[in-house]
């Protein structure tokens, strides 16, 4: 679909036309769902965050400026309701002693050898803290300044939370390998 027939739908929905809405909604359904799906603990979670972002994408649509990506917009809304959420769901203290993986080294061809889907499985395994913020900082790009604003933490437990969920992932990668490698030999 061509930026010009997107704008198209999304005057339709400015004016109320429910076609324009689900024509919109089945176009970025995949994506968004594949955003939410990253900061989720498990698909009925990322179902829940995608619904409430486009709950928000139609009744804010007037707000969209044309003269940018609709894209570039409608994910920017998704990443912040899946934020939102990790924020109405913290009941415990946010700030984490900062600690550094250390001596944990994961084959280079171990990473390569990974599908899309099953890093996605890896990160959706850690906490929520954890799961957050590694997904602002490293496939969002938010600085950590700008993590500890949307979250409410100190940047040092932005940074505290990105070191421990990469060290987590490493041990993930560090198990598959060692399982692999048994099933080649074994």
């Amino acid at each position: 679909m061509t930026e010009q027939q997107i704008n198209k739908l999304v005057e339709g929905c400015r004016s109320g036309e429910r076609s324009s809405q689900e024509r919109l909604y089945a176009h970025f359904h995949n994506y968004a769902l594949t955003v939410c799906s990253r900061y989720a603990a498990s698909s009925d979670e990322a179902k829940e965050v995608l619904n409430d972002a486009f709950f928000k994408i139609f009744t804010k649509i007037d707000r969209y400026n044309p003269d940018y990506s609709f894209k570039g917009w409608l994910h920017r809304i998704v990443v912040n309701t899946a934020i939102d959420r990790y924020r109405s769901q913290q009941n415990h203290p946010r700030h984490e002693e900062l600690s550094y993986a250390s001596g944990v080294e994961v084959e280079t061809e171990v990473i390569e050898k990974l599908t899309q889907e099953e890093i996605f499985k890896m990160v959706a395994h850690l906490s929520p803290a954890y799961r957050t913020v590694f997904n602002m900082f490293v496939v969002d790009g938010f600085s950590h300044a700008e993590i500890a604003e949307k979250l409410g933490i100190t940047e040092g437990a932005s940074k505290s939370n990105l070191s421990k969920a990469r060290m987590q992932l490493k041990r993930m990668l560090m198990t598959q390998d060692n399982e692999s490698g048994r099933r080649m030999h074994g």
